[in-house]
C-alpha cells in the first residue's frame, strides 16, 4: 500500500524520506556490535537498494541496466562507509555526526541520479554537467573508502586483485553510463571493452603492485583512487570525442606527480 503512494508524492519528499530511513539505518548500523556488523551491513544494503529504487520512482522500472546502475554508487558509498568508520571509538555524539554526514551525501546522490535519469529521456538538461561534476567527486571518496577499507583487511595478493578488480570495474561501469546518457544514442556505438574492462584490467595490475609494495593502507588508497580519476577524465574526455592534447598533457601531468609521489614517498624498510 506504501508503494501505491509514490506517484502523487513529490520527488524531494521522496529523497528526503528516503535519505532520512538510510541514516538511520547506517546509525542502527553503528550501534551493532561488532561481530554483528557484517550482517547489518548486508541488511543496510538491501535497505540502500530499496531507498533509492523507491526515491527515483523506479521501483516497477523494466529496464534493468538504469535501475542497476543508478544503485552502483549508493550501494558502494555504503559499503566503503560503513567499513571505513567500523574501528571508531563507541561515541553517541559521533554515530549522531557520521550519520548526519552519510544521510546528507545520501541525498545529494539522489539529486545526482535524478538529473541522470532525466538526462536518459531528455539528453539535454542543463544541470546534468553539475550533476556529473557531483557525481565524480563522490565516486572518488566513494573509492577511497573503498579502497582503504579493503586493504585493511590485508587480504593475499590474489584477493586483492580480484577486490580491486570488482570495485573497479562497478566504478567505471557506472561512470561509462553516467557518460553516456548524454549522447543521442546512449552510447551504443561506444565500446565497454575500452572504457570499462581495460582500465578494470590497469586497476587490477595495480592491485597487484600495491599488495607488494610499501605504500601503506592509506597512500595506497589515495593513489588508486588517484588513478581513477586520470583514467576516468581521459574516459569521459574520449567518449565525448574532446580528448585533446592540452586534456592528455593535464592528465599526463598528474600521472606523473603520481608516480613521483609513490616513488619518493615509499619508505622501505
Amino acid at each position: 500500500m506504501f508503494l501505491l503512494g509514490l506517484p502523487i508524492m513529490s520527488k524531494r519528499f521522496r529523497y528526503g524520506l528516503s535519505s532520512l530511513v538510510c541514516g538511520l539505518g547506517f546509525w542502527f548500523y553503528l550501534q551493532l556490535p561488532f561481530e554483528s556488523k557484517y550482517y547489518g551491513m548486508m541488511v543496510g544494503v538491501v535497505l540502500t537498494m530499496f531507498c533509492f529504487w523507491f526515491g527515483l520512482g523506479i521501483v516497477f522500472t523494466k529496464d534493468f541496466t538504469n535501475r542497476m546502475a543508478s544503485i552502483i554508487l549508493p550501494v558502494l558509498f555504503y559499503l566503503g562507509f560503513g567499513f571505513f568508520v567500523i574501528l571508531i571509538p563507541q561515541s553517541w555524539w559521533l554515530y549522531i555526526i557520521l550519520s548526519l554526514i552519510y544521510g546528507i551525501i545520501t541525498y545529494v546522490m539522489f539529486l545526482v541520479e535524478n538529473v541522470f535519469l532525466v538526462a536518459i529521456g531528455f539528453k539535454t538538461v542543463p544541470l546534468y554537467r553539475a550533476a556529473y561534476t557531483t557525481g565524480l567527486i563522490l565516486l572518488l571518496i566513494t573509492a577511497f573508502v573503498c579502497f582503504d577499507s579493503w586493504y585493511s583487511f590485508k587480504f593475499p595478493f590474489w584477493i586483492n586483485l580480484i577486490g580491486v578488480g570488482v570495485l573497479s570495474w562497478l566504478m567505471f561501469w557506472y561512470q561509462f553510463w553516467a557518460v553516456t546518457i548524454e549522447l543521442p544514442d546512449d552510447g551504443k556505438t561506444k565500446s565497454r571493452l575500452t572504457y570499462v574492462y581495460i582500465p578494470t584490467w590497469l586497476m587490477m595490475n595495480l592491485a597487484l603492485v600495491f599488495s607488494f609494495w610499501p605504500v601503506g593502507i592509506f597512500k595506497g588508497s589515495v593513489y588508486l583512487m588517484s588513478i581513477i580519476y586520470v583514467l576516468g577524465g581521459l574516459i569521459q574526455a574520449d567518449i565525448r570525442e574532446r580528448l585533446f592534447r592540452k586534456t592528455v598533457n593535464q592528465y599526463l601531468f598528474i600521472f606523473i606527480s603520481w608516480l613521483l609521489a609513490i616513488v619518493f614517498l615509499t619508505r622501505w624498510k
